[in-house]
């Protein structure tokens, strides 16, 4: 117990330290990007990102959490790299079929504006792999390359390239005279980033096994790829069906709304992960220890803590964009400024996913058909209320939709670990919490306006 409380704090500082290096690079990226580009661009950005990263999801196949598990079981074997080797080859497999309908349905799904972008689909395969080489790594219960790679070489790649691309790409002449526009460049950039970040870490992986006197050059069997797909389909289901949470939505504003709207909400939305993200500080390596530990009741001690924790902090966070939002999304340019609602609904709906979003690893690891029900319930709610409500009320309906979604599959969760394992993951704390939070936001709205008024505050 000691020993994995340890392992979760360094894991969680790890990410920590490079969280704001990531965060600073996401701010000057989407600061630029919403100045120099313009909301229709950012928002056509936000549709391509939310396909991609749907589709590469399902092309992961789950392998995100199931490999943790499959190389927990061979602790005691020389060499688990088999396993590391045969989860490439069903990655590259699915992302190829991927790949290939989706360069069939590509003129009849693209904007005109991206006629001649099929470069995008390589976006799949490079997201996967991605993916599936940084969990290997944190076999070792480290996440110092899943840290390395998302922290500084994605998003900081991304902005760089994206600087290039503004200045140096857009307008330019091709060969065929087709004139590459300033969202053909930004999209590009995107590209480039997950290339850069894709070979980042396969290198990482490759160090990380090599270090520990592992190898990778092991010899996979078809039975062992049919038999890690077979394994990983109900979780393929569920981590599908939670990317879509975060995906779907967009994808559905962009049908009815256009690409502006759906600019106002991705911006929205990125500002939300902040809240997000803080779950992912414990995840990766909570994700290792609940596969390989054999006590319930070590697992409902960590999962207790770490909710109520995940709870405050995030709590903080909405509470600090409820008082300030307005200030922080006129910085980003005209435009976005109407979003301020936006974003406080979807950070609530953060709020819910995210303080519960880890009671999902014990039914992971214990109980895996029931995070994809439950995942595939939420879904349907989710795009029911979206497609009803964005088409009238644009990004505020479908932010409404999405936070009453996560709110329900928060419920769902809390019961189904307290049904399955007897965890109690909710208490007074939660209420105390929750209460000092609505109180502190309209305290804050109450009075800052009145002491600007009187030239104490500005």
């Amino acid at each position: 117990m000691a020993g994995e409380r340890r392992d979760l704090r360094r894991g969680a500082w790890q990410i920590l330290s490079g969280f704001g290096v990531r965060m600073l690079a996401r701010v000057l990226l989407l600061t630029f990007v919403a100045r120099m580009y313009g909301i229709a661009d950012f928002g056509r950005l936000g549709e391509t990102v939310a396909l991609l990263e749907l589709l590469a999801a399902f092309a992961t196949f789950g392998l995100s959490k199931t490999l943790l598990g499959k190389l927990g079981e061979d602790e005691a074997a020389a060499n688990p790299g088999q396993h590391i080797v045969e989860a490439v080859i069903l990655v590259i497999t699915l992302s190829g079929a991927v790949m290939a309908v989706l360069w069939i349905v590509w003129p009849s799904i693209a904007a005109s504006s991206l006629t001649g972008s099929q470069f995008l689909i390589l976006g799949v395969p490079l997201i996967a792999l991605t993916e599936v080489a940084t969990t290997a790594t944190r076999h070792f219960r480290t996440v110092f390359w899943d840290t390395l790679v998302k922290a500084l070489v994605k998003p900081w790649s991304f902005l760089l390239l994206g600087i290039l691309a503004f200045y140096g790409v857009k307008g330019l002449t091709l060969p065929s005279g087709h004139v590459i526009t300033s969202e053909q460049a930004l999209l590009l950039a995107y590209v480039g980033s997950l290339l850069l970040s894709a070979a980042a870490s396969l290198l990482a992986m490759i160090k990380a096994f090599g270090a520990a006197g592992q190898t990778l050059r092991a010899r996979p069997t078809f039975g062992g790829v049919v038999a890690l797909a077979r394994g990983s389909w109900p979780i393929a289901l569920n981590d599908t069906g939670v990317f879509a949470f975060r995906r779907i939505d967009i994808l559905l504003l962009a049908m009815v709304a256009g690409p502006k709207a759906t600019g106002v909400y991705y911006l929205a939305q990125q500002i939300g992960t902040v809240v997000e993200k803080v779950r992912y500080l414990f995840e990766p390596m909570l994700a290792p220890i609940v596969a390989q530990s054999r006590s319930l009741a070590t697992i409902g001690a960590h999962l207790s803590r770490l909710v109520l924790f995940i709870f405050a902090t995030q709590l903080a966070i909405v509470c600090l964009f409820v008082i300030f939002g307005q200030l922080i999304l006129d910085w980003f340019g005209s435009g976005f400024a109407l979003g301020t609602l936006v974003v406080v609904i979807i950070l609530l709906g953060e709020l819910m996913d995210g303080s519960f979003g880890l009671c999902e690893l014990p039914m992971v690891y214990r109980n895996p058909r029931w995070p994809p029900r439950m995942v595939v319930v939420t879904l349907a709610v989710e795009v029911s209320l979206v497609w009803l409500l964005a088409g009238q009320y644009g990004a505020m309906g479908a932010a409404i939709g999405f936070a009453v979604a996560m709110a329900m599959l928060a419920i769902m969760r809390i019961l189904a670990v307290y049904r399955l394992y007897g965890f109690k993951v909710v208490g007074p704390g939660h209420l105390a919490l929750g209460l000092a939070g609505i109180m502190l936001c309209l305290l804050a709205n109450i009075f800052l306006p009145v002491l600007a008024n009187l030239g104490i505050a500005n």
